[in-house]
């Protein structure tokens, strides 16, 4: 149950959606005034890849900061985290425990009753027919008709011989139109109660964790392997906002930030395309208004061209050059997230030239990481 949260990545890697990016042949979609979108192919690029104009005067790395270590694990935040994982377990797998004023009678439509069962072909147990422990509410449907309604009318805590036939179009053709017999042990009938304990726990993990204590400890390790993980992130974040805060941005290309927030657009189309949606609906729905949307893609995009900004100033004035070491030590990086496993099918999709750029807007960005004084 471990939390990934959405972490704004800057460091430019391969699969970035701006800068770092294949464009050749892509589209660009251009907004209007009415609110619609006009698609037009962006000019033939001798490169893959958009270098930022502008002028920007860099602010002194003596300013930059970052943090020693990462934050500890709280115990407010295990709890709150610990919290939302049993809601969301209750909510999707309740804790049915034994009602003891029902042993002995009769199971009806509407009982949750906990069961063993066998289920056997010809005699023979077949895939997927036996399971312990199973908390079926009968007249639920999660069964085949014939083994639900044949629990109606039998005594708890006895087993039970029940006589089913599947469906002709059932899913499994071994199975469709098949009689089978289930032997079913009526174990208790189940009340439901609003919270977890150690049994149920137990029971939902497989075994997994035994106590809920266990499994906070084991949530705190998750949550704070998230922190380390996020840790260098976070740093990596802090510290060209804080370059972007300090430096002086004389002149901001309007070319360059159309280029982004054309970018970003297209992705916002392409996503909301996958789900059937028209992008006008979906920024209606998230940001109120198309216009809205618009002007949020404007400041997000414009806020890309300072960070590209000054990270290309800083590789120009630090004369930062891609050594074949490095070259194949950061590829290498990159294919890791990427999924290629061959450097040659990775360079040949991207360009060294394109790989190039990424690498030294990386390494920029690590250098100011490097200057930064630990709080």
């Amino acid at each position: 149950m471990k939390r990934i949260g959405l972490i704004l990545l800057v460091i430019v890697a391969v699969l970035a959606m701006t800068a770092c990016k294949k464009t050749g042949g892509f589209e660009t979609a251009t907004p209007t005034a009415e609110g619609s979108v006009t698609v037009t192919p962006l000019p033939d690029l001798e490169s893959m890849y958009h270098v930022c104009g502008g002028e920007v005067v860099l602010g002194s790395y003596d300013k930059l900061t970052k943090k020693a270590e990462p934050e500890k694990v709280s115990d407010a935040e295990v709890e709150e985290a610990f919290k939302e994982d049993m809601a969301n377990a209750l909510a999707n797998y309740p804790n049915y425990i034994r009602d003891e004023s029902r042993d002995g009678t009769i199971v009806a439509s509407g009982d949750t009753v906990n069961i063993d069962y066998v289920g056997k072909l010809d005699g023979v147990a077949f895939d997927g027919g036996t399971d312990q422990g199973y908390d079926l509410t009968v007249g639920s449907g999660s069964f085949i008709a014939d083994f639900e309604n044949g629990m109606i009318g039998k005594t708890v805590g006895t087993t039970v011989d029940i006589d089913a036939t599947f469906p002709e179009d059932y899913r499994s053709e071994d199975l469709a139109g098949k009689t089978v017999v289930f032997t079913v042990t009526l174990n208790y009938i189940g009340m439901e109660k609003d919270e977890a304990d150690d049994e149920y726990l137990n029971r939902i993990s497989d075994g997994t964790y035994k106590t809920l204590d266990e499994y906070r400890e084991a949530l705190r390790a998750s949550l704070q392997e998230e922190k380390d993980a996020n840790f260098e992130d976070d740093n990596y974040q802090s510290v060209i906002d804080q370059m972007i805060n300090n430096s002086e941005f004389k002149t901001i290309s309007d070319d360059d930030v159309e280029f982004f927030a054309n970018d970003m657009i297209s992705y916002y189309k392409e996503m909301v395309a996958y789900y059937g949606m028209a992008i006008e609906d979906y920024a209606a729905q998230v940001y109120g208004s198309y216009d809205e949307f618009l002007k949020t893609i404007d400041e997000e995009a414009t806020r890309y061209v300072k960070e590209y900004m000054v990270l290309q100033e800083v590789a120009k004035q630090e004369n930062i050059t891609i050594t074949e070491e490095k070259y194949n030590e950061y590829i290498n990086k990159y294919m890791t997230n990427s999924g290629y496993s061959n450097a040659a099918d990775f360079e040949t999709a991207y360009t060294r030239e394109y790989l190039e750029y990424c690498m030294k807007n990386d390494m920029a960005l690590e250098l100011l990481l490097a200057k930064a004084k630990a709080e």
